[in-house]
C-alpha cells in the first residue's frame, strides 16, 4: 500500500465536494445485494424492514446507519497516520483531520 497515494487520492475526493445522499432500500433488497457490504466485520443494522444506504456521489454506495456529512467538502483535508493489518483482507487506515 502506497500510504502517499493513498492520502492523495482521500484528499482529492474530499476537494471534490461530492455530494452525499441517502435512500432506503428494505431488509430483503440488502439480502438480495450482498455486494453493497463492503466492511467484513460490521454488519449493517437491519431487522427494522428497511436499511438506510448512503450513497457517495459517483464513489461509494452501501448500507450504514451511521453520521454523515452532506458532502466531502465538509471533512476538509486529512493526513494519514498509521495502516494497520487487521486479518487477510482488512486494514485500519487511520485517519488526521488538521485544525
Amino acid at each position: 500500500m502506497d500510504k502517499e497515494a493513498i492520502e492523495a487520492d482521500l484528499n482529492r475526493l474530499i476537494a471534490e465536494d461530492r455530494a452525499v445522499s441517502f435512500s432506503w432500500i428494505t431488509d430483503d433488497e440488502l439480502a438480495t445485494n450482498p455486494d453493497l457490504v463492503r466492511t467484513m466485520s460490521v454488519k449493517p443494522p437491519s431487522g427494522q424492514g428497511r436499511v438506510r444506504v448512503i450513497n457517495v456521489d459517483g464513489t461509494d454506495l452501501q448500507p450504514c446507519g451511521g453520521t454523515h456529512v452532506r458532502s466531502t467538502g465538509e471533512i476538509g483535508p486529512v493526513r494519514l497516520g498509521k495502516i494497520e493489518k487487521k486479518g487477510r483482507q482488512n486494514r485500519r487506515v487511520n485517519v488526521h483531520f488538521d485544525e
